[in-house]
């Protein structure tokens, strides 16, 4: 993978999607002290002055990162290549792009890719498997910010924070004082669908509230591990969304999990309920969740939606229009501490690997 010059390991680094702010040249400096020459596209750097700082210090490029031709020719670089990649956000790391990251005919191969966040859903695991790539990511990093913002749309569902507003600057009091007064956090029965790190601290912080909790969890949520949560431990998704005020999505994007709540999971939601989805787009059915939100007797009463099939410039959701959901634009990891310590996460990561796996190539630079 590398060279050495004057003694010290030295590797390519292409930086798809700095950190924020002032934490880019933070870790871009802790790149190098590990021995990577980073190079580092520009596109996601909105500062002007941020972006001299970076380009007087570290070579520099411009381009789509979620548009796969581009990702993988900026990654082949003209036949040099890139030991290592990283980004934090889901650049479309397919096969493709990936068996042409390793190709024979680069005078590099990638071996390893770092994401600052928890998901990679957007890279293809078993060609990362394949070809010999490392992927490592920073699960938890986020979950504090992550669940911040689930409880905070769970009070805009529940009290109508957003549309109330709404209704105020067109200066209609009537509509802004409809369906009081609202139902609470406190008494509230809060269903976590997931047992993870963004699961635990939703249940702590609604239990602040007076909430009661269920969880339904993985398997390797066993009843050894559900006693040390505040909450009590469901068997089965049915019961759940059965006998919950709220219900919480808090799991990772996975073929188990595809589609795991659809029009038939929401039928079993009770009158008044409601739904937050944080996790991963395919998790619950757009399709079916605005349908069942427009008919007050299939399921839940409110919803609010941090995550959508199809995200960015091009975003397009049958939940858009839906007057009884709540939108995020998939913002909800991303405060500057989560994305700190996300971004000091992965430079241990990347650390991690270059000490404990063999990163020589016999190709040089």
């Amino acid at each position: 993978m590398s060279t050495v010059r004057g003694g010290r390991t030295t590797a390519r680094v292409l930086v798809v999607d700095p950190a924020p702010g002032e934490t880019a040249l933070t870790e871009l400096a802790a790149f190098v002290g590990l021995g990577l020459v980073p190079t580092v596209n520009l596109r996601r750097v909105a500062d002007a002055h941020l972006r001299a700082r970076i380009g007087a210090r570290y070579r520099t490029v411009d381009f789509d990162g979620f548009d796969k031709d581009q990702l993988a020719t900026h990654i082949e670089d003209a036949g040099r290549g890139f030991d290592a990649v990283k980004c934090r956000a889901g650049i479309p790391l397919s096969a493709t792009v990936l068996e042409r990251a390793t190709a024979d005919t680069l005078r590099r191969r990638l071996v390893l890719v770092g994401k600052a966040a928890a998901g990679s859903d957007t890279f293809d695991h078993a060609a990362a498997q394949r070809l010999g790539v490392t992927i490592r990511t920073t699960p938890g990093a986020n979950a504090a910010a992550v669940a911040e913002l689930t409880v905070a749309l769970m009070l805009d569902a529940l009290r109508g924070v957003s549309r109330r507003a709404n209704a105020l600057r067109v200066r209609s009091w009537t509509d802004a004082v409809h369906d009081l007064p609202t139902g609470s956090l406190a008494d509230a029965r809060v269903g976590l669908v997931g047992s993870g790190a963004i699961a635990r601290r939703v249940a702590d912080l609604v239990r602040a509230f007076g909430a009661e909790v269920w969880v339904f969890g993985s398997p390797r949520f066993t009843a050894e591990r559900a006693a040390e949560w505040p909450g009590r431990r469901v068997g089965s998704l049915g019961e759940l969304l059965a006998h919950c005020d709220l219900v919480s999505v808090h799991v990772p994007a996975t073929p188990e999990t595809e589609g795991m709540i659809g029009a038939d999971q929401l039928r079993l939601m009770r009158p008044g309920s409601v739904l937050i989805n944080t996790a991963r787009a395919g998790v619950v059915d757009e399709q079916a969740l605005d349908r069942a939100l427009r008919d007050s007797r299939s399921g839940p009463w409110r919803a609010a939606v941090d995550v959508f099939a199809t995200e960015g410039p091009s975003f397009c959701s049958p939940l858009a229009d839906n007057p009884h959901c709540t939108l995020s634009p998939h913002a909800a990891g991303m405060t500057w501490s989560a994305m700190r310590t996300a971004s000091h996460q992965l430079v241990d990561e990347f650390a991690r690997f270059m000490k404990g796996a063999d990163m020589l190539d016999t190709r040089v630079c």
